[in-house]
């Protein structure tokens, strides 16, 4: 049998950490192996216990989420981190993945939207929630179309133009129609690019490619 992944789980409500705890009760891939009711004590756990996967609330005492994240990036970069919170702003979502967090839920997920996000992490995929990210997505487009500087190092130039038709977005057939290329070849090119990015869906890659500079304009 695979060993169960080890999470440390961090949020100043005592309710919350025990729903979260009940939640992942009898599910064999996961095993919370520590509890933190602030970032700094969970920066520590962390450090002391060596988990898989931490997950950190936002607003916490001491020290915020988004703070602990950051450390745990510089100290522990091996560790995935997954923000659960009930804060839906996009500027949330875009700091805690420039802070290195590969996860953000949203405290009123199902729980199974929560295992399938953290398997999916434990996958090395990301689990961003479609509601928050399709909004940031959409700023970041504005933001990119009203004179943002872009880079496009990690893809080949084809790429990078199908990841900006996919940020505008485009389906494959619409894709294929612009470059005048197929549907098919246009699917590929957007499999390679998804692949490349490590993002798990198309809104994802968007995301991903205008966080990091990696889109031009169509």
């Amino acid at each position: 049998m695979t060993q169960a992944l080890r999470l440390v789980l961090a949020d100043d409500h005592e309710v919350t950490r025990t729903g979260f705890v009940s939640l992942l009760a009898g599910h064999p891939q996961f095993d919370v192996v520590g509890q933190a009711c602030n970032g700094q004590e969970a920066v520590e756990l962390c450090e002391q216990l060596l988990p898989d996967l931490v997950i950190l609330d936002i607003r916490m005492p001491v020290l915020n989420g988004l703070g602990a994240a950051r450390l745990l990036q510089q100290r522990l970069p091996a560790l995935k981190v997954v923000i659960f919170t009930m804060d839906d702003s996009p500027d949330h979502l875009e700091a805690a993945m420039n802070a290195g967090a590969v996860g953000y839920l949203l405290k009123d997920a199902s729980r199974a939207e929560v295992i399938d996000a953290l398997q999916r992490v434990a996958a090395g995929e990301e689990a961003l929630n479609n509601a928050v990210s399709t909004r940031l997505l959409r700023r970041m487009t504005e933001r990119n179309a009203n004179g943002a500087t872009t880079s496009c190092t990690n893809l080949t130039a084809r790429e990078c133009q199908v990841l900006g038709l996919v940020a505008n977005g485009m389906s494959n057939r619409e894709i294929g129609e612009t470059l005048g290329i197929t549907t098919g070849t246009a699917k590929a090119h957007v499999e390679r690019v998804i692949g490349k990015l490590g993002a798990a869906d198309r809104t994802q890659a968007a995301v991903r490619g205008i966080a990091l500079g990696l889109v031009t304009q169509p």
